[in-house]
């Protein structure tokens, strides 16, 4: 019995209340004072480190905070964003080369006498128009002309050819450094100027293509309405976007910085795939 009437004391005593009083330590004057039992102060322990844990937990899932302690983040958070951003700049990197890839084929079909298409870099997304540039009625007149003349014949090595037949300006104010001459590879004239020269459009015409190339830089291929495509190169930034129809002595890009003077500014001129002499057609 003695064991029972412990267990039932301790049971009344923890149900019991007291008092609990704050006292001025001065005066001994009582300032607040509540009736809790053993088991009321222990709920309220509980229920108040339930509300912080509650707190705690909603700030960790819905903010930032757990990112602004110092060693928090774990090698495995730190890989999945480098993991990231490396992917984005593969990303990067294959629309890049995708612009490349259809900046060769435009190119390949300017050679090949063919007319460029007017095609957009491949998205994962959006379908993008691939429709070929409809040729206009001074092409076909010209070339009638170039194949009935023979004055005016490529074939005839571009002696004889006249730049009268084009209004056509100088892509930029500067000095010829290496002249036209196909059989050593040089398919136009390479400038010497100042930097950040300003570069013009020769003739009235259609970006078909604005990329970047490691051996020629940024690039700009412009068809114009007399059937001769311009190619120029080595340019330190375009201004013109493809698909943009640009007038005669429009500005479309920029030549090389000073820190890129070794790449001079190219300039090449080619109709029928075959490559022309610029010197034949423009007063520079």
């Amino acid at each position: 019995m003695r064991l029972f009437e412990k267990i039932s004391l301790w049971w009344h005593n923890i149900f019991r209340k007291r008092k609990l009083v704050i006292v001025e330590p001065e005066s001994g004057t009582e300032r607040w004072y509540a009736h809790l039992s053993p088991v009321a102060m222990v709920m309220s322990c509980v229920a108040l480190v339930t509300i912080v844990f509650a707190l705690l937990l909603a700030l960790v899932a819905y903010t930032p905070l757990l990112d602004m302690l110092p060693g928090y983040r774990t090698d495995a958070s730190r890989s999945r964003q480098t993991l990231i951003r490396t992917l984005i700049r593969v990303d990067s990197l294959e629309r890049k080369m995708n612009q490349m890839l259809v900046y060769n084929e435009n190119r390949i079909l300017v050679v090949d006498g063919k007319m460029p298409t007017m095609s957009s870099v491949r998205s994962d997304s959006v379908a993008f128009d691939k429709s070929i540039v409809p040729p206009s009625g001074a092409d076909s007149l010209f070339r009638r002309q170039m194949e009935n003349d023979r004055l005016y014949t490529i074939s005839s090595g571009g002696k004889n050819q006249s730049h009268t037949k084009i209004n056509a300006v100088k892509p930029m104010e500067g000095i010829i450094a290496e002249r036209f001459n196909a059989k050593v590879g040089l398919f136009g004239i390479r400038m010497a100027a100042a930097a950040e020269q300003q570069i013009v459009a020769v003739t009235d015409g259609t970006v078909v293509a604005v990329d970047w190339l490691p051996e020629s830089g940024n690039s700009i291929i412009v068809q114009h309405d007399n059937g001769i495509a311009s190619i120029y190169r080595n340019l330190s930034g375009a201004i013109v976007t493809k698909g943009q129809r640009v007038a005669t002595n429009e500005v479309i890009g920029y030549s090389a910085a000073e820190s890129d003077v070794e790449k001079m500014f190219e300039f090449e001129m080619w109709m029928g795939g075959k490559p022309l002499n610029p010197e034949s057609y423009i007063i520079f």
